[in-house]
């Protein structure tokens, strides 16, 4: 295999390949998606997470994975006109074996909206796979998240895969994400800048980076007690008159969609600087403030 290693890096990937080496030909990227996210949810396994995408449920994760398996020589990926095409590499034997719906195509991603009405809430294209009733349905579903009280949310991505980060956002209708991290750089996958900004566009969140109300990395070096950072964060407050401009940026993404999350890394809001931002905006506009 061209200098690949003998597996995959980690049990998510060898899973993936165990998966594809069990279906017969070739398989399109978008059925793969299908196919895993079934197998997951009756299963219950949670090697990916799945968000409501433009075709039914879609993993950033499992999309990534595809490619290093791709990369690494693992699979073969050809794009077939409009379609990319899967397939494992090599003589291998099929290993672990799994029920694999038999459907394709429309029909399994009609099986996939039937069972999982949720992940129909971004579709593209429910109305030409569906009428009348079914599509009524997936109407109300789409309603029942629809919320258009104000709120200032927060939200820290710590301990979350990207997927369940945006499932957060999607559930609560957060319509614009506001990251304020200094550097917005992660080696956590899907939270560096460009790549969180294209997945949140694509879901139907916008995204907007306030690198202004950041903390500098250096100044969380030596953090190890809670009274270190109840000293950074005091310290930051003192800043604040001086970045009033960029609070008002923040009050402004507000004012003009409704609801929006304050984002940074931490899961606890109180052992980020996001909470002190939080409280100041809240002091000076009376907002309601949820944290996630």
């Amino acid at each position: 295999m061209g200098g690949a290693v003998a597996q995959p890096t980690y049990n998510r990937q060898r899973f993936l390949l165990a998966f594809i080496r069990q279906i017969e030909g070739t398989v399109s990227a978008t059925d793969l998606q299908k196919l895993v996210f079934l197998y997951s949810m009756e299963e219950g396994l949670d090697h990916y997470e799945f968000v409501p995408y433009k075709f039914g449920p879609y993993s950033f994760q499992l999309k990534e994975d595809i490619d290093i398996l791709g990369r690494d020589g693992f699979v073969n990926i050809r794009q077939v006109q409009d379609a990319t095409r899967i397939k494992a590499a090599g003589a291998y034997s099929k290993g672990d074996m799994y029920r694999i719906a038999k459907e394709r195509g429309d029909a399994l991603i009609r099986k996939a909206y039937r069972e999982y009405p949720y992940y129909a809430l971004n579709s593209e294209i429910a109305g030409r796979l569906f009428r009348d009733e079914e599509l009524e349905q997936f109407a109300r579903e789409r309603r029942s998240y629809a919320q258009d009280e104000q709120v200032l949310f927060t939200i820290g991505y710590e301990g979350r895969t990207i997927e369940s980060f945006v499932n957060a956002l999607i559930k609560n209708d957060v319509k614009l994400l506001c990251d304020v991290r200094k550097n917005p750089l992660s080696r956590k996958f899907g939270f560096s800048k460009g790549k969180l900004e294209h997945i949140t566009q694509t879901v139907g969140i916008k995204y907007a980076h306030i690198p202004g109300l950041g903390i500098e990395p250096e100044k969380r070096c030596s953090l190890e007690t809670p009274e270190d950072y109840r000293r950074l964060f005091a310290g930051y407050a003192k800043t604040l008159p001086a970045r009033k401009a960029y609070l008002e940026e923040v009050y402004s993404l507000l004012q003009a969609d409704t609801r929006v999350a304050l984002m940074c890394f931490e899961h606890d809001p109180e052992m980020c600087h996001r909470h002190v931002v939080r409280d100041a905006l809240v002091a000076a506009h009376q907002l309601k403030s949820v944290d996630l």
